[in-house]
């Protein structure tokens, strides 16, 4: 790749400060997802008052929200190469805040689905800017535990949505609970005009803002990228992963209203343990087994991600096939721990891919496609299996299975409760296969690392 101009190569050093951006980074992106997952929780209520298939479900939980969320990044990380990163954040958290509390305010799938476009475009920022402020405030020795840390936010938001969610949902109905979702971004707002201040470039003082032309072109960036094979697997295999990450936390609670007749509040706070407490287990274990075996040796990142992405399928088609809570709770908990435990590796190896003044660029690429692939498309695809797998199990096409489990008002009749549930549980089944092949693209990633020049 192009080499950095010299006054890039100044390590930066890890300081109060540096901590104190970390733990405002960490709120954000912990509150963008208790944003995004709320969703998931309250599903069923949405999906009974509006009259909704699970694969329109799926195309409000993933594509209203990732493509605009993918597509909006590329354009926000470039700003973030060239403008105050940490004002651009803000405004993100502001605007994500905002359009979560819209959600509650949807009337029909149409509206629900411009107000989940809304979060996608406000949290379009957040990634890009965080993972190039990170780099910045930390050296490549202590990175992949920094971008654990970070990560953190995103269990720790599920565990906060679900739970959270949940209850409120239970106990004032979920459009007042979607109406209360906006007030903890705004005030992380407050704090982070006060006290989030954007780092030198790479800690250097000559890698101010105004040193915009040290930023290569998106062409550039690109180019280097679409030459580079470990990139290009990693890619194929974050996708994949991020597929059964969001279709396990997107759709277990459906799973568990179904299969299970479980209270939304339960339903809430068992999805916010298996995706929130094995999330975090996964993500920490992840970053620390980076730093401790992959630092020096990027090409090891890769290797670690596919070691830890393993044991997921097996987990996940256990719990399902056993029809029992407490073997499904346990497996998915610990098919969670493996899929989250691949990212601040591959994250770092991504970034050892990257030149200084690109990792916005670089981050929001990988996010891009992951999300465009695993989120964009994942959801959708598993909610348009279940409905597939619940008109099999009842004998009904799709206008029947219309008319007969949708149109009604209030809860559908129980045959159609009990096709849902075995709908759900082979769309989830299919699945669980993919982090075998996630596992795979990592190890060739390894394989086709090269050393970076910059």
């Amino acid at each position: 790749m192009t080499r950095n101009p010299p006054h890039l190569h100044a390590k930066p050093t890890v300081t109060a400060a540096s901590w104190q951006g970390l733990a405002l980074l960490t709120a954000a992106y912990t509150i963008s997802f208790i944003d995004r997952t709320a969703v998931s929780v309250v599903q069923d209520r949405i999906k009974t008052e509006l009259h909704l298939t699970d694969w329109q479900i799926g195309l409000m939980i993933g594509p209203a929200f990732a493509i605009v969320y993918s597509l909006a990044g590329l354009p926000l990380a470039r700003l973030a190469e060239r403008r105050n990163r940490a004002s651009l954040l803000s405004w993100c958290v502001a605007i994500w805040s905002a359009m979560a509390m819209a959600c509650g305010l949807a009337r029909d799938f149409v509206t629900l689905f411009l107000a989940r476009m809304g979060v996608g475009i406000g949290e379009a920022g957040g990634n890009p800017a965080s993972h190039s402020m990170i780099a910045d405030y930390f050296p490549e020795n202590r990175r992949a535990t920094a971008i654990a840390i970070y990560t953190l936010g995103a269990p720790l938001g599920t565990f906060l949505g679900a739970a959270g969610v949940g209850w409120l949902a239970e106990e004032i109905g979920w459009r007042q609970a979607f109406l209360l979702l906006g007030l903890p971004g705004f005030l992380l707002v407050a704090v982070m005009l006060l006290r989030l201040k954007d780092p030198p470039r790479h800690g250097t003082a000559a890698a101010s803002l105004a040193d915009a032309d040290a930023a290569p072109s998106f062409r550039a960036v690109l180019g280097d990228l679409m030459r580079n094979s470990a990139f290009r697997h990693l890619v194929w295999g974050g996708s994949l992963v991020v597929l059964v990450g969001y279709g396990l936390a997107a759709f277990l609670p459906a799973l568990l209203v179904r299969s299970y007749q479980l209270p939304l509040g339960q339903v809430g706070l068992l999805t916010g343990l298996v995706a929130g407490a094995g999330g975090a287990i996964g993500t920490m274990a992840g970053g620390l087994a980076g730093d401790r075996w992959g630092a020096g040796q990027p090409r090891r990142l890769a290797i670690i991600a596919a070691l830890a992405v393993l044991p997921a399928p097996f987990l996940l088609a256990g719990g399902i096939l056993s029809h029992s809570l407490e073997i499904l709770i346990a497996a998915s908990f610990l098919a969670m721990v493996a899929i989250y435990a691949y990212v601040a590796p591959a994250f770092a190896q991504v970034h050892a891919l990257a030149q200084a003044r690109s990792r916005a660029t670089v981050t929001s690429v990988f996010y891009l496609v992951t999300n465009l692939i695993g989120l964009g498309l994942g959801p959708p695809l598993i909610g348009a299996a279940s409905d597939y797998g619940a008109r099999r199990a009842i004998g009904l096409d799709a206008a029947e299975f219309a008319r007969a489990c949708l149109s009604a008002d209030g809860p559908p009749p129980p045959a159609c409760s009990a096709a849902g549930a075995t709908g759900m549980e082979s769309a989830l089944l299919i699945m669980s296969v993919l982090p075998l092949v996630a596992a795979a693209h990592f190890l060739v990633a390894a394989r086709r690392y090269r050393q970076r020049t910059t």
